[in-house]
């Protein structure tokens, strides 16, 4: 306690126990494992397998870097220098709770109706916050200071050089969050696609068929192909 305190490292920790998990079963090649992000997830899929090359392949989804995203705002059109106020901010919140002070939370998506959020975010608010997809336990909120570690928080910093393994990106040429992906492929020196599909926003990755069906297609080709070769590529080391 207190509870809802959302550390972006945390996230990337659970990366790594998910492959510990999976190379003590007996029905996995521990030679192909790859890894799915889709938004935030997409940033921690490409933070993980910086660090763990147990992991063969990456694929992203409408990716999203949330440290980038809270330093320059959803869209990308601030500065640094924007988040001064927020640093501010944290700071007194920390005295005022080491001397006793309630807990203060923030939301991860804008109430519902809020016409003046971006719009992949108003598209998040509505997918999360009505059924069928809300959850009684996503109560839409964390701890302010926990955005203390999202300031400082880069899921991209080791792309150039330590991401060697193939990754392949996919977005929507109208999602607000595209420069991520746009980005992440510019950082990316290893064997990498970019797939911009017209007409699809963030969100429409999440639940709408024509989309989501076009994504599963062209990561499973690109997982099918990437994996198949690390398990050779392993083979042979071994032969060698």
């Amino acid at each position: 306690t207190p509870r809802f305190f959302d550390d972006p490292m945390n996230r990337v920790g659970d990366v790594y126990s998910a492959v510990d998990y999976m190379t003590t079963r007996s029905d996995v090649d521990t030679g192909q494992i790859g890894i799915l992000g889709i938004c935030a997830g997409g940033g921690f899929a490409v933070k993980a397998a910086s660090i763990d090359h147990r992991i063969k392949a990456v694929g992203t989804v409408s990716a999203v870097n949330v440290g980038d995203a809270t330093r320059y705002g959803w869209e990308g059109k601030g500065s640094e220098t924007d988040i001064l106020g927020t640093i501010e901010a944290l700071g007194k919140q920390r005295i005022a709770e080491a001397n006793g002070a309630e807990p203060v939370y923030v939301p991860y998506v804008p109430k519902l109706g809020d016409i003046t959020a971006p719009r992949d975010l108003q598209e998040a608010a509505n997918y999360y916050l009505t059924p069928p997809n809300q959850h009684p336990n996503a109560q839409n909120k964390m701890l302010m200071n926990g955005l203390g570690a999202w300031i400082g928080f880069d899921a991209f910093d080791l792309v150039k050089n330590l991401l060697i393994q193939p990754i392949s990106i996919i977005a929507g040429n109208e999602a607000g969050s595209l420069w991520h992906s746009q980005k992440l492929y510019e950082k990316a020196s290893g064997q990498k696609e970019l797939h911009i599909i017209d007409n699809a926003s963030h969100m429409d990755f999440y639940h709408k068929p024509q989309f989501v069906d076009l994504a599963v297609e062209k990561l499973s080709q690109f997982f099918d192909k990437n994996l198949k070769q690390a398990k050779n590529i392993e083979e042979d080391t071994k032969k060698d």
